[in-house]
């Protein structure tokens, strides 16, 4: 009976086992993780070793590298196609180039967008970011071949921040937005091997833009985890336009932790 016991306790640990997702990565090679789908979430333990990225020209894949030899090993939180995977991520030489998700376990994701607060209310909170119609900053902003994009305000409420971006096409021709990145980089760029930077991911963002006709203005809000920037680190918001071959206009404009502490309560 002591034997069987025994048996099934060494089964159940080894089914433990083979069910945490291990990946391993290196300083020396950089991984994917191709997933089935555009990737809603991506989260590292510990950015100063590791770093972790959606490529900005396919929504699919996840660029995931060491940035340094580490011993401890840190995690890795992905959500696509509604599902969450969660990672173990070790250091080592073999590790692997590509990676597919699938392969791996994974569990059903929340219903709603953020763990912040549910939908509806991250709704009413944008609502109340729109009605004020209240320009804080004027100085945030980036201009080129007719579009116009510009930081009206940034607003707390408990953990959230929302950031409202104003976007004007001053062309006859519409502005197809291909995608919206937030990333945390450092101020000066000396050398681009040295060059440290992630993206931030928004939890939820109001309208979900996706096209500005011509001689009009739109606003969006994005809502944010709340966060600080270290020194010498600034926030980089970028707009990208869908174009064929690559050839969209881009623009983007820099946020310094100054800016991020000048937001407003919401109620």
């Amino acid at each position: 009976m002591k034997i069987f016991l025994i048996l099934i306790i060494c089964a159940l640990i080894q089914i433990s086992v083979s069910a945490q997702n291990i990946l391993k990565i290196s300083d020396t090679k950089t991984s994917h993780l191709v997933c089935p789908d555009k990737v809603q979430y991506v989260q590292a333990g510990d950015y100063s070793i590791v770093q972790a990225e959606v490529v900005p020209e396919l929504a699919n894949l996840i660029r995931v590298k060491a940035v340094q030899p580490f011993d401890k090993s840190t995690s890795l939180t992905v959500v696509c196609a509604d599902r969450i995977y969660s990672f173990e991520l070790q250091y080592g030489n073999d590790a692997l180039i590509t990676y597919p998700i699938e392969t791996f376990d994974s569990q059903k994701a929340m219903t709603f967008s953020g763990k912040m607060m549910p939908d509806y209310l991250l709704k009413d909170l944008c609502d109340q970011v729109l009605d004020k119609r209240k320009v804080q900053f004027r100085k945030r902003k980036s201009e080129k071949d007719g579009i116009k994009v510009r930081l009206n305000s940034i607003s707390l409420k408990n953990d959230a921040l929302f950031f409202e971006i104003q976007i004007t096409n001053k062309t006859n021709m519409a502005y197809d937005l291909e995608s919206f990145n937030f990333w945390i980089t450092d101020k000066k760029k000396a050398k681009a091997t040295n060059v440290q930077e992630y993206q931030v991911f928004p939890q939820y963002h109001q309208n979900k833009v996706q096209r500005i006709p011509g001689e009009v203005t739109v606003r969006e809000v994005f809502v944010i985890e709340k966060m600080t920037i270290p020194d010498q680190r600034i926030l980089k918001i970028e707009l990208n336009e869908k174009a064929l071959g690559n050839t969209g206009r881009k623009l983007s404009f820099n946020l310094k932790n100054k800016d991020i502490l000048k937001a407003r309560s919401l109620k």
